[in-house]
């Protein structure tokens, strides 16, 4: 009876392993995302690497809200072409900011740097000036000191439109808040109505102060008379800094504007008067320390493919080659570098950086005569 119980015992326990073992042979069937791909089964064995939400490239430190990096902005994405300061030519992948930041004239994005200002270089430009002056700072020269190395850089305008430089001395005589005052510190530009010259001469200890005739009368000599009587008040008011005159351009041949006229509607006796006022009446002040050629860099420019095209109005630049090549001037004129020393040339206009370059590397090596680009 002992020996059946124990028989049945072992062949339960037979039973029970033959169970168990079919269990552990049972394969799993994979499952699959709803895109019908196979999933992968997660690596619990180590360490996993963040996957990253945007494919759009790394982060430059520089920020699109508002001077906040901790932030993240609704942008787009878009491809842009820039000029190495080696001198080629490099496609990159840039986010474009979503704040609209103030202009002069027009809505325009610019972003705003984080960089350490005690890291590099700094320069601080102060333009007392007009619409001629909007356009050789307003949307490039900031990314071009920028592109060169400069952390610390402040760029102000004292503008008024269409202003002469006969009202420009009257406002700095009487001190007459009459200006419109932008500043740039950040990659932005600021505006502020109805201010004093005294308060934009005081805003910053400027390196460089410009100083320009209205456009209409640039090639008047008689209309130079209270030139030295300005200088000697921007001297007063900020004695640290370099005078440069900044030298415009000719208007487009085909312009309407009505002081055409005065040069018998032709863009090169335009330049050429303009070319001989500056050499009668400003090179030989002692108190201007240089000239910035924006008007002969221009005029260079128009003998390449381009031809006569780089106005939108027959006398403002363009936001294109034109604006682009003021400003290279006004970096190379102020900085004594070649514009093989910036970085910044945005795809827009990339494809004649050649052209460019060599009207205004002409223009500061000649800038009272048209060289042609070869």
């Amino acid at each position: 009876m002992k020996a059946l119980r124990w028989l049945a015992v072992l062949l339960t326990l037979c039973l029970l392993t033959g169970c168990v073992a079919a269990c552990g042979s049972q394969t799993t069937t994979p499952t699959t995302d709803l895109y019908g791909e196979e999933e992968t089964p997660e690596d619990t064995s180590g360490t996993t690497d963040s996957v990253p939400t945007e494919s759009a490239g790394t982060t430059d430190g520089t920020s699109d809200v508002a001077g906040d990096p901790t932030q993240a902005p609704t942008s787009t994405t878009a491809s842009s072409t820039s000029k190495s300061p080696s001198g080629t030519k490099t496609t990159s992948t840039t986010k474009q900011p979503s704040k609209q930041v103030v202009t002069y004239t027009t809505a325009s994005t610019t972003t705003a740097t984080t960089k350490d200002k005690t890291k590099g270089k700094a320069i601080k430009i102060l333009a007392i000036g007009n619409s001629f002056s909007v356009d050789a700072m307003q949307n490039h020269l900031f990314p071009l000191f920028e592109s060169a190395g400069y952390t610390d850089i402040t760029l102000g305008n004292l503008y008024i439109g269409g202003c002469s430089l006969d009202t420009h001395y009257n406002n700095l005589k009487g001190n007459v808040a009459a200006y419109t005052f932008y500043l740039n510190t950040d990659g932005e530009w600021e505006k502020t109505a109805s201010v004093a010259p005294s308060t934009g001469l005081a805003k910053a200890q400027w390196d460089v102060v410009t100083v320009q005739q209205v456009s209409s009368d640039s090639g008047r000599a008689h209309s130079y008379a209270n030139l030295q009587k300005t200088l000697d008040i921007v001297k007063k008011k900020a004695p640290r800094a370099k005078i440069l005159w900044h030298m415009t351009w000719a208007y487009q041949q085909n312009s309407s504007h009505e002081a055409f006229g005065r040069y018998n509607k032709d863009q090169m006796t335009m330049y050429q008067a303009i070319v001989a006022a500056v050499q009668q009446q400003v090179k030989p002040l002692a108190d201007i320390d240089g000239i910035i050629p924006a008007g002969t860099a221009i005029q260079n420019l128009r003998t390449s493919d381009l031809g006569d095209t780089l106005t939108s109005d027959g006398h403002h630049l363009k936001d294109s080659y034109g604006d682009y090549t003021a400003a290279l001037t006004w970096f190379c004129a102020i900085t004594g570098e070649d514009p093989e020393a910036v970085g910044y040339c945005p795809g827009t206009v990339n494809d004649h950086w050649d052209e460019m370059a060599q009207s205004v590397r002409n223009a500061l090596k000649k800038p009272f005569e048209v060289t042609k680009c070869k």
